[in-house]
This record gives structure tokens, sequence and C-alpha cells, in this order.
């Protein structure tokens, strides 16, 4: 009977896969057989099936990452369909919730970080924009990566730069985390000695780096190194000695390339490519198969080894090795955190830590997962819809400790605490009506349009400009030590009256010098009237608070609110030269800050009721934590949420406004936090509460309901 029952799974296995767009559903019962194989091998059976209401549920927390309204579940619950469950499945894939939850996967995964070692916020947004429209277009997940792996360019006009500009500086780093994300492998110990568990060596380590850290955040592009060399080859050799010429040469050389960087400076840790910097090993390299400092060529540890294709470079020819199906780690990894996403438990525990001795509690499962991701070509939005139809999806969930050491049987999903975005967007879908309503941050991109000018121009239109450029600096430098020698004037005289009008001078001349310094630099003067730099930015403030600290007095212009103030009026002209007025969302004024999680800077900030509730800080890979505090009981119970979820104008607020008696109230309340309807029990202990008139009656009741296991947990 066992031999039988085991031809019959591997026949079943041996099935070819479907192709083209015939039903998923096919594929979830093919993994339901599977399960069942697996079941009955380790003599458990699957949980009861829930009902509609804990489905519903489950559902919109796990694939929209919010619970859903309470007129979502009541037509869920009322429609007579038998194919609902499936229906809804597909629906939520296709939504833009959906793409709002992935987002927070995926930030936690890459560990995306708005304000990333102190650069431009506009830098974080600019990465974390380019993963959602990957998403939104389900840009398949090889492709994910690889557009990830070979990011070159500048940040606003390829997002993907974000992957290289997070860990700046950091290549060799870089290399561990990358390994460890998509190919499932910690080689983080390599880095600087043979690995004393798994087989990597530190060479094996350096060969694969070899690979990516050529892959910089750089200062110039390559049109402008080309600009330099001809530059460099017009320079005439200066009459003397040889030492005193090559002195000269790299003088010129220098003032060449710094030059050059101005024309880059507001671009400045914005900017990635693979340069021919080679990787060395370092200088305490204890192995005998090498010596210090020795020069590294690429290579792979495992798989296949990548082979440059001719006029191929290192990095393409690293991300095909890694997202190839024919690499061993690459597709196994991401099924394994989709199906943990899904059931709350990988098929192989940690998700991130594959070596020689890691075995997947089911085989045959894994296998079949593999084939069937590399059969719907890494196709996101259908593999994820094939575990949600899987009929272990819809059974009852179960408590499991991840670390107990004992075996889960994927019986039904894991029972869980929602994470801190789930909790927060499930209470900002109280509040706003758009919860779900897709933001188009594509707006006008000032440094984009100057970068694109600057890309537009040849070597010798480069070579031109900075001569421009170069001459203006020493200009405005000679204007600059002219007011440096007023200020001391001034000062020294104690002429008193002669201060306030020289700081209006010098700020005056500032904002004018700034203007041209941006035109010579390919930006719209009307574009920047923020923090823009410029060679001489330091010296104005620094000279007008040397005469405020001389004179005191309120009369100084604010240098830092001028621009600001600049700025608002420049983006105000420019809507009205468009025939457009400024628009301020009501909504948005009404209920500010309360939008999605990940709408919210990456990672929120400290005290911030995400933080609080265990939010990644995003240091490090997944780095979510789950487990319950003080802090967290508190914000429930006394959280400011509440009262915008009391406002007039919030979802939950009209609802229960409009209920007409307390047995309907009790209704709204329980629809909208536990997506079912009150037992009569229930009912009989609120129904006194909600009898009493006014805000407090029906703030105590949902306030009651949120400050609940049962609200906290997907079931």
């Amino acid at each position: 009977m066992k031999n039988l029952c085991y031809i019959l799974l591997i026949n079943l296995f041996s099935f070819p896969l479907l192709k083209g767009n015939e039903d998923l559903s096919a594929y979830a019962k093919r993994i339901d057989s599977l399960l069942s194989a697996y079941h009955k091998n380790n003599k458990v059976a699957l949980n009861p099936r829930v009902d509609d209401s804990v489905f519903v549920r489950r559902v919109y927390l796990n694939i929209v990452g919010r619970i859903p309204t309470a007129s979502e579940t009541t037509g869920f619950i009322n429609s007579k369909e038998t194919d609902k469950r499936s229906k809804l499945i597909d629906k939520l894939i296709s939504s833009e919730g959906y793409i709002s939850h992935q987002y927070n996967w995926w930030a936690d995964i890459l560990r995306v970080n708005t304000r990333m070692q102190g650069q431009s916020p506009a830098n974080g947004i600019a990465y974390a924009n380019w993963i959602k429209q990957s998403i939104r277009e389900n840009k398949s997940y090889s492709g994910f990566v690889r557009d990830l792996i070979t990011a070159e360019g500048m940040i606003d006009e390829n997002g993907a730069v974000g992957f290289y500009l997070r860990d700046r500086g950091m290549e060799l780093d870089h290399l561990a985390t990358t390994a460890q994300v998509f190919l499932g492998t910690q080689l983080v110990c390599a880095q600087c000695h043979d690995h004393p568990f798994d087989d990597w060596s530190q060479m094996d380590y350096y060969q694969l780096a070899a690979f990516s850290t050529p892959v910089k955040s750089v200062r110039r592009t390559e049109s402008m190194d080309k600009a330099i060399q001809i530059a460099q080859n017009e320079l005439k050799a200066p009459r003397g000695n040889k030492r005193k010429i090559n002195s000269m040469r790299k003088n010129q050389t220098r003032e060449l390339q710094r030059a050059f960087q101005n024309l880059t400076d507001n671009f400045r840790n914005s900017l990635v490519r693979e340069t021919k910097t080679p990787l060395k090993l370092p200088d305490d390299y204890q192995y005998d198969d090498a010596k210090p400092n020795q020069i590294i060529l690429p290579a792979t540890p495992f798989g296949e080894s990548a082979k440059l294709k001719e006029g191929q470079s290192r990095i393409e020819a690293y991300a095909d090795w890694m997202i190839s199906p024919k690499n061993p780690r690459f597709t196994k990894t991401i099924v394994n955190r989709m199906w943990k996403k899904v059931f709350g438990v990988g098929l192989y525990e940690p998700v991130d830590k594959i070596d020689n001795s890691t075995k997947p509690a089911d085989a045959q499962l894994m296998a079949y997962l593999e084939k069937l991701m590399v059969n719907l070509e890494y196709d996101m939005r259908k593999f994820n819809a094939v575990l949600y139809k899987t009929d272990a999806f819809s059974r009852e969930s179960q408590s499991f400790e991840l670390n107990s050491g004992q075996s889960f049987y994927f019986q039904g999903p894991r029972l869980q605490r929602m994470s801190a975005e789930q909790i927060w967007d499930s209470v900002v879908s109280m509040i706003r009506p758009d919860v779900d309503k897709f933001s188009d941050q594509n707006s006008y991109n000032p440094r984009l349009k100057a970068w694109q000018k600057l890309n537009e121009q040849t070597p010798e239109a480069l070579i031109k400009k900075t001569k421009e450029v170069a001459s203006f600096n020493k200009e405005t430098q000679k204007k600059m030590d002219q007011f440096r020698q007023q200020v001391k004037e001034v000062i020294s005289g104690k002429k008193k009256s002669e201060a306030l009008p020289l700081a209006r001078r010098i700020l005056s001349f500032n904002e004018k010098a700034t203007s041209e310094y941006a035109r010579l630099t390919f930006w719209d003067p009307s574009d920047f009237k923020g923090y823009f730099r410029t060679p001489f930015r330091n010296t104005p403030r620094a000279l007008v608070a040397e005469l405020k600290g001389a004179f005191p007095s309120k009369k100084y212009p604010n240098i830092y609110k001028q621009a600001a103030n600049s700025k608002m009026k420049s983006q105000i002209g420019k809507a009205q030269k468009n025939g457009k007025k400024p628009r301020v969302d009501k909504k948005d004024k009404m209920f500010r800050g309360y939008v999605r999680a990940s709408e919210i800077s990456s990672p929120a900030p400290d005290g911030h009721f995400l933080r609080d509730f265990g939010q990644s800080d995003r240091s490090l890979i997944e780095n979510a934590n789950f487990k319950a505090s003080t802090t967290q009981a508190l914000s429930l119970m006394n959280g400011n949420f509440l009262k915008f979820l009391m406002n007039p104008n919030s979802v939950i607020s009209q609802k229960m406004n409009s209920a007409e008696d307390s047995d309907e109230l009790i209704d709204i309340i329980y629809l909208t936090t536990f997506s079912r309807y009150p037992s009569l029990y229930e009912k009989s202990l609120l129904r006194d509460e909600a009898s009493l008139s006014g805000a407090m009656a029906r703030q105590s009741i949902l306030w009651s309901t949120l400050n609940t296991q049962q609200f906290l947990f997907i079931q």
C-alpha cells in the first residue's frame, strides 16, 4: 500500500504543468494533492474549513494588508456565488491595496530607508516609488531582481539605483545582503575569514564580490570622463624640469576634475555606474591560495559558472547567473519566502540560511513549487493567487512557535498577530474612505530635468561649459572676498547703520549668483529655490551671521526662510502659469498623516504608531518585531488615532451615526473590526451601553473591540 501511494504521488508530480491562461485553481489543487500525501505520511489531517467571516478578514489582511470594511464584509458574506472565494482573491490581487501591502513586504526585505545614510529623502522616495511601480506593472520576479542588480544612472531616472545607494560605500557588505535576500545564503562570515560551519571560503566571497563591487556611487558620467580625457590631451606642456612638469600637470588635472564636478554637484550621492575599479584581497589575508592585496577575478561559488559574453559587463554576467532557473538557490529562495508569507512558516526555516544540510519539510512539494514558479515565468501575482486558492489556506489556523523545534505540517495557516503595517492600515481604513486610492507621485522633477539636459551634452560642449563655470566661480569668489572685507570694516569700525544694508546686499547677490550658477549647470533657476549646492553657498550665511552677532537685530532677513518662501512662490507661480490653481485635498488636510503605511517615510519616525508596534528599523533584513509590549497596549488604549476615528467625517463614525438602533450599532462595529456579526450573547452584554446616546457610548464600544486579541490576530 505504501509503495502504491508513492507511485501515485510520482505520477501526480510528473503531470505537465499548465500553460497559458488556464485556470490557476488547477495549480492549487495540485499543491493540495501533494499536501494530502504529506499529511497522510505524517498521520495528520487538515484543520476544519473556516467560515466566510474568517476567510474574508484573513484574505484581506494577507493580500491587501488591512481588514475589510463593513460593506466589503457583508457583500462577501451575502454573496451566493459558488466561486466567490476565488473571485475575491483575483480581485484583491489586482487591486491597489495589493501593491501597498507587497511594497511593505519588500521594504522590510530590502531594508528600504527614506533617509538612507544621510542622503536626500528624494533618493529614498525614488527607490520606494520604483519598487511600487514594479509591483504595479507586475514585473516578473526575475526581471525585478535583474533590474536591481544591473541598476545604473541617476536615481530620479532609474529608481532601482537605490539598491546600491542604500549601501553606498559598503560594496563588500552589499554583496552579503544581496546573497542573503535573493539566494537565501548567508556569506557574511566569509568576508573576514573562511566560514567556520559552511563550505564558503574568504576567497569564494571575494571572487563573487568581484562581480558587483565595481558598481559604485560616482560623481561623474562616462561622457564627462571622455571630456576630461580630451581636455587633458589639450593641456599644453609647461616648460621646466620633469618633476615640475608632472606637478603642474597633476594640478591642472585636479582643477579640471573639480570643474567637471561642479556640473554634477547637485546630483551628489544619486549617481551609480559600473567602474573599472579592481577588487583586491585585504591586507591581512592569511590563506595560502593567494597573497594580501592581490587583485581578484570574478567567479561563482555554486551553480553554473558565470561566463562573460562578448560585450557584456561583469555586473550583467552576475545578474544572468543570479536569476537563472539553473541557479540552485534563486527560485528556491523566493518560493520559500512567498510560501511563508501565505502560511506563516517556510517549507524550511530560516528562509535565508540555505546550506548543504537544508531539507524542506516536504521535498516533493518544494520541487513542484520551484517548477511552477519557473513555468509561470516568475509571475508574482499568479503565484500568490495559486497559494491563496489552495484548500489548505482556507482551513483554520493553528498556534506555532517558530523556534520550538517542532514540525509544522501546514494543516492550515499559522495563527499570527498582524504586522505593525496591517494594524495601522486597518485603523486607517476605518478613517479614510479612499484608503486604497493610488497617489500618482510622478510630479514635476527639477533634478531629473537638469540631469537630462546634462546628458544631452557632447564631451566638447561639457568642456566649454566647465570653462564658463570655472570663470564664473572665480569672479564670484572675488565678490565674496570683497564682501568679506566690507564686513570686517563695518564690524571693526562699529558702523552699525551699514550692517543691515550690507547684509541685504550680500543675500541679494547670493540669490542672483545662485541663479546664474544653476543656469550654467543646466538647472532651471526657478526650480531650485530650496537647498541648492554652490561652491560659495556657505560664505553669505557666515557673513550675515557675523554682522548679526556684532549688531543684533530682528530685522536681518532669514536666509533659510527666504529660500522656503521663494520656493513656495515659485511653485504657485508655475501652477498659475499653467492655468492651474494649487489644490489641497480636504480629506488629506482633515486626516493628515493617516495614510497607508507604504506612503509614510520608511521606516516611520521614532515614536510613531508603526514603530511602537514593531515596524522594522530597516537596519537588518526582515527586522520587524511581532512581540507585544506595554507601549502598544497604552497606544491602543489612549492613542491619538481614537480622535480621528470619532471624527464625524471618518468612515466608521458615519457608519455608526447612521445606525437606527443599538443592535445595528453593535453590528456595524463588529462587522468593521472583526468582520463578523456579534453573537446574541455579545449583543446582550453591549446593548445597555449601545442604547446610551452620544459619541461616548459609540467610542466606548469601538474602543473595547480594538483592545482585544481578536482584533489584533489573523485567525
